[in-house]
């Protein structure tokens, strides 16, 4: 005993033809006891295949038709001949008839030429669903498992093999690197000092771009391995501390130009015009720093608050523990607490050149008072030169951070941060690099797949 069920579809064009198709299949009572309840995946894999073969075929024909009306005299072309052309699609591979017009004789005398016109609409003889899709699982998963994923779920052929998938990878990655090269020259011509044409409110928080940019390491777990490479993660987005994150950019690349351009092409379709406020906050590294100097004008650069609170934090632990002791080698230091809070004061509130020079009194007064021996004297002279050094490099990059947070706007790379576990925790499970595997690829296809993989979650 079965039941057969029948679908139809129907479809009319605007010359009046009409298209019908049925799809049929059929479901026994007898595979209910062995779990066959409703459609499975073979059976959606034969009627979204049947479907498709008729929408394709309508579309097809439908266009061809179009195309042949010439557009000045508004008369059929002549024919040159009709071959068949296969269209894969993410639902099964579709033979569609061909035809090949000639040039309009009236129109064009003594010109003999003829051209295809699905070659118009699909020449690369996928559609560019198929064509993104294969793309995005070549660059996230091995090229044989996502030839595999693509034939469990879709009606695939056989010849949808790895090396398929990993061709059209490759193009996809092609073709968005001479999109970023195009756009990149558009910029460079943009590059004096401008403003972004807009009307700002006051008070208007989205005025502005953010750029949240940190790096990862990404290392094997294989202490004699030299498998590892550096990522650079950012958040490009725009408005203030409350506002939408924006999109992901994730490069391999630590080009100064390479940077600079993801990051602009991330933020056009934020919305960025090739001119306006840009402001990069970054934790300071000298990668970083390039990011800035190449970018349009104006574009500021701004520390990330939560690096100088973290490099505090610790000294602001050890003095506490020393005034608390009140005796020994800390007598002489009875207010170190309150010192290493008036300097996080003054760098909060954009006071870098007054910080310095604390900075270094204390340095000195702590020189005075150690005595040898004494491991929090000496750990807090330590972290207390570190951070001079550190707010001596980055100086220029220093604002009132106070006055920028209560106007709403972002003064650390928090965004960033959490946005580098994600690629790294990824890329080490999906690749082998966080634990042995004989299968992984080599380091510098995996270097590629990532880069591929960030220019399509940009694109989100």
């Amino acid at each position: 005993m079965a039941v057969e069920w029948t679908i139809t579809i129907e479809g009319k064009n605007e010359f009046g033809d009409v298209c019908r198709r049925e799809v049929k299949t059929t479901k026994s009572w007898e595979g209910l006891f062995d779990g066959d309840i409703g459609l499975s995946i073979e059976d959606g894999k034969k009627i979204m295949a049947a479907l498709q073969s008729a929408a394709v075929n309508h579309e097809a024909e439908t266009y061809s038709l179009f195309r042949r009306v010439c557009p000045d005299c508004h008369k059929f072309r002549p024919v040159k001949d009709y071959t068949t052309r296969r269209i894969r699609t993410v639902f099964g591979t579709v033979e569609v008839r061909n035809p090949r017009w000639m040039l309009c004789r009236d129109c064009y005398p003594g010109m003999v030429d003829a051209f295809a016109p699905l070659k118009e609409i699909c020449p690369d003889r996928a559609t560019p669903e198929l064509m993104e899709l294969t793309a995005r699982l070549g660059s996230m998963l091995p090229y044989r498992r996502a030839a595999k994923v693509l034939a469990d779920f879709l009606p695939i052929e056989p010849t949808e093999t790895h090396a398929t998938v990993r061709k059209r990878t490759i193009r996809i990655g092609e073709r968005l690197d001479d999109q970023i090269v195009q756009e990149t020259w558009r910029a460079r011509s943009q590059t004096d000092e401008r403003r972004q044409i807009e009307m700002h409110l006051p008070g208007d928080r989205r005025k502005e771009f953010v750029i949240s940019i940190d790096t990862a390491h990404v290392r094997s777990a294989d202490p004699n391995s030299a498998r590892n490479f550096e990522l650079v993660v950012a958040r490009c987005g725009r408005g203030g501390r409350n506002e939408p994150g924006g999109r992901y950019l994730v490069t391999s690349s630590t080009d100064q130009t390479a940077i600079r351009d993801r990051a602009l092409h991330a933020l056009q379709q934020e919305g960025y015009c090739d001119f306006g406020d840009v402001t990069v906050i970054s934790d300071g590294a000298e990668i970083l720093k390039r990011l800035p100097r190449a970018m349009p004008k104006p574009t500021t650069h701004i520390i990330d608050w939560f690096h100088i609170a973290m490099k505090i934090q610790p000294m602001q632990q050890i003095a506490d523990h020393i005034v608390r002791s009140r005796s020994g080698p800390f007598e002489a230091l009875p207010s170190i607490d309150r010192e290493i809070r008036a300097v996080k004061w003054r760098l909060w509130h954009g006071r870098v050149d007054r910080a310095i020079r604390d900075l270094e009194q204390f340095l000195e007064r702590l020189k005075d008072s150690q005595e040898e021996g004494e491991f929090s004297v000496a750990r807090l002279r330590s972290l207390g030169a570190q951070l001079l050094t550190y707010v001596r490099s980055n100086r220029g990059a220093m604002i009132n951070y106070g006055r920028r947070y209560r106007a709403g706007l972002r003064v650390a790379s928090t965004l960033a941060e959490s946005a580098v576990k994600r690629p790294v925790i990824f890329l080490g499970l999906s690749t082998g690099l966080l634990g042995p595997s004989s299968s992984s690829p080599s380091l510098s296809s995996e270097k590629q797949r990532w880069r591929l993989s960030g220019q399509l979650q940009s694109r989100e």
